[in-house]
C-alpha cells in the first residue's frame, strides 16, 4: 500500500512540474473506445455513450470515478481496462456481474499485459502524452455541462 501511495505521489509531483492536467477516467474511457473500439464506437461519440458501450461489454468504469474530475488514472487502473480490451478482443473475456475479470494465476492487471506480450509502458506514455495540457473535448464537454455539489463532487444539468 506505502509503494501504490509513493507512486501516486510522485506521479502528481511529476505531472505538477510539467504543469499538465492529471488524467482522468472519462480520458481513459473515452480514448479506448474511440482508439481499440474505433469501429464499433462513432467519431462523435460523447463521453456517456463510450461509457456505455464500454461497460456494456464488461470492461468496467465507475460513476464514482468518472463524475470525480480528480480521481487519478493508476497505471493499474489504465493495465485493468486495456488487460480487459484485449481479453474481449481475444475471446477469452470472463464476464463476472457485468465485469470481465482478470485470467485465474494472475496477480495484477500489470501482470496481465506483461504475461501477454502488451507493451504496457508505451501506451502509459501515449496515454498521458494525449492527457498532457487538458482533458480530451468530450470530458471537457461533460463537465462544461456539470455544476458542483457541496463536496466538490459533480452533478450533470439538466
Amino acid at each position: 500500500m506505502k509503494r501504490v501511495f509513493g507512486q501516486t505521489l510522485l506521479f502528481l509531483f511529476i505531472l505538477g512540474l510539467r504543469g499538465a492536467a492529471v488524467p482522468t477516467f472519462g480520458d481513459l474511457a473515452v480514448l479506448l473506445a474511440k482508439g481499440y473500439f474505433g469501429n464499433a464506437v462513432q467519431p462523435d461519440a460523447s463521453l456517456e455513450d463510450c461509457v456505455v458501450f464500454l461497460n456494456r461489454y464488461g470492461i468496467h468504469f465507475s460513476m464514482f470515478d468518472l463524475m470525480d474530475p480528480h480521481a487519478l488514472v493508476t497505471k493499474e487502473d489504465f493495465a485493468r481496462a486495456v488487460g480487459q480490451s484485449r481479453l474481449l478482443f481475444s475471446g477469452e473475456a470472463v464476464v463476472e456481474n457485468g465485469v470481465i475479470k482478470r485470467p485465474n494465476g494472475i496477480d495484477s492487471w500489470v501482470d496481465y499485459c506483461l504475461l501477454n506480450d502488451v507493451d504496457l509502458n508505451e501506451l502509459w506514455n501515449r496515454f498521458l502524452l494525449k492527457t498532457e495540457r487538458k482533458s480530451v473535448p468530450e470530458v471537457e464537454k461533460f463537465f462544461n455541462g456539470a455544476v458542483r455539489d457541496s463536496s466538490g463532487g459533480m452533478i450533470r444539468k439538466g
